[in-house]
């Protein structure tokens, strides 16, 4: 990847207030859409699995998607995580921060001792289903 998400994000911005040559209408409207390819994933549970490294959301579904923009989870091996989300509320972005611990169990995972959520894998991906939405994270790099 190249750049920050922020740079590349005011880049699409920028490029969509620019005139275009071709109208959009040229293409069909499913052929313009951007997605993300999750339904391709195949997904399973993930009971006790060893969470451990950086990830980013690439998915958000649900009542969690009316504020939520993005989501990273850094999980370390010894049970504790730190998190941040951008979050939008009345139109005003900001960014939450948490730090806390987690268990993966054949319940599914337990964030800072709260009831278990489920959790699901496929390569390279996670899929957290909540009561309140649903949140895929896909394996990122800290470089």
């Amino acid at each position: 990847m190249t750049g920050s998400w922020f740079a590349r994000c005011g880049l699409l911005v920028f490029a969509s207030s620019w005139p275009g040559c071709i109208a959009s209408n040229v293409v069909a409207t499913e052929d313009r859409l951007v997605t993300t390819g999750t339904a391709a994933l195949s997904f399973a549970p993930a009971p006790e699995l060893q969470l451990q490294g950086l990830y980013e959301s690439i998915e958000i579904r649900g009542d969690a998607a009316v504020s939520l923009r993005k989501v990273y989870y850094l999980f370390a091996a010894g049970g504790t995580y730190t998190a941040a989300a951008l979050t939008e509320a009345d139109g005003v972005p900001s960014f939450q921060t948490l730090n806390g611990t987690w268990q993966s169990t054949a319940a599914g995972l337990v964030l800072d001792d709260r009831p278990p959520v489920l959790l699901e894998q496929a390569t390279g991906h996670l899929r957290i289903t909540a009561d309140n939405g649903v949140l895929v994270l896909r394996a990122a790099s800290l470089q």
